[in-house]
């Protein structure tokens, strides 16, 4: 099912065209990154996308559903502890607050923020008031979640633990997202789409690649890591060792280290 699609379509705000002659069509499911450099257009056609912004020319047809956007800026300065904030956002759209409530524990326990649920927002880190955003835009069981920059400012272990929080979340809706970063553009997209002064200069569909976990393990001696098998490994330290290993191999592997007397320090899945 389609749920976008553009004809020559563009934007103009004050006089001055920010997209121009854009044709593309996204259907349901996809997981679409938009990339370029800063002031390409990137955000802009995020926002066409989304509705937030209307076409001044050309045509633009939008499926039926339902649309979450959360925005690269969290609101600073949000009086309110983060499950009153999102229980206010959520009657805002018509939910019950039974329901709200239990939704908002399922995604906070899967964002791994549990423990902020009564913390004002205001005090929350970066990280942890993006993935309040994230919730808030979940909370209406969109057909669409858009992501604008949602990596911005945030350290690569607070990167990838989001990442992997996103890739948990995926039951079959449309994702689009504004990334200059490899990482969410690998980890989470199957299609990417280049924007250079508000024209679409490349659109590609990604390859499938294979899940890889990353391991950093401290190992009693150094045969250890030889001794197993369908592995990719190196020494950053004398007993401490960085072990690539496909996910589906990843358990095994796992328990050969334990079981060696090895001590996992990280375990991190990548793509």
């Amino acid at each position: 099912m389609i749920i976008f699609e553009a004809d020559k379509a563009g934007k103009k705000i004050d006089g001055v065209n920010i997209l121009h002659d854009l044709s593309i069509c996204i259907s349901r499911g996809e997981k679409v990154a938009i990339t370029g450099h800063n002031g390409s257009g990137k955000s802009s056609l995020l926002k066409l996308i989304g509705g937030i912004y209307e076409n001044t020319s050309g045509q633009v047809r939008r499926g039926m559903g339902k649309t979450g956007y959360v925005p690269e800026h969290f609101p600073e300065n949000i009086r309110f502890k983060m499950q009153e904030y999102l229980l206010l956002i959520g009657k805002m759209n018509g939910n019950s607050e039974s329901e709200l409530i239990k939704k908002i524990h399922k995604y906070a326990e899967i964002f791994a923020i549990t423990n902020f649920l009564n913390t004002p927002l205001k005090k929350c880190s970066k990280g942890t008031k993006q993935k309040a955003g994230i919730i808030q835009a979940l909370l209406i069981d969109p057909d669409i979640l858009l992501l604008d920059e949602p990596l911005t400012g945030l350290d690569e272990s607070t990167q990838v633990e989001l990442l992997n929080e996103l890739a948990s979340i995926n039951t079959g809706f449309t994702i689009i997202f504004t990334a200059h970063e490899s990482l969410l553009i690998d980890g989470l997209a199957n299609r990417v789409i280049t924007v250079a002064n508000g024209r679409i200069i490349a659109d590609d569909n990604k390859e499938k690649k294979e899940k890889y976990k990353y391991i950093k393990v401290i190992v009693p001696n150094q045969t250890v890591a030889s001794e197993i098998p369908n592995i990719r490994f190196h020494y950053i330290e004398e007993r401490t060792v960085e072990i690539t290993v496909l996910s589906e191999h990843s358990d095994e592997v796992l328990t050969r280290l334990l079981e060696s007397g090895c001590s996992i320090v990280e375990l991190i899945e990548k793509r």
